[in-house]
C-alpha cells in the first residue's frame, strides 16, 4: 500500500478530529446528514477548521458552512 501524502495525512487527521463534532451537530440539529455528507462538509471547512482553538469555535464554523453548503439564512 502506498503512503498517503502529508496532505492526504492531514486531511485524515482534520477528518477524524471533527467528525465526532459533525456527528453530534448532525443528530442535534436534526441535519439527517449521511457520512458522507459531514465529511465534505469537515472538508468545505477545512480551511478554517485548521485555525480553530476552542470547541465552541468550531460548532459555529460548521453550523456556518452547513447553512452555505444548503444555501439556508443564517
Amino acid at each position: 500500500m502506498a503512503n498517503p501524502s502529508s496532505e492526504d495525512a492531514a486531511m485524515l487527521r482534520l477528518l477524524e478530529c471533527w467528525m465526532p463534532l459533525a456527528q453530534e451537530l448532525n443528530q442535534t440539529e436534526k441535519w439527517g446528514d449521511d457520512s458522507a455528507a459531514l465529511e465534505r462538509l469537515i472538508r468545505l471547512a477545512a480551511p478554517v477548521l485548521t485555525a480553530v482553538d476552542h470547541v465552541q469555535s468550531a460548532r459555529a464554523i460548521l453550523m456556518v458552512y452547513h447553512a452555505i453548503a444548503r444555501k439556508e439564512p443564517l
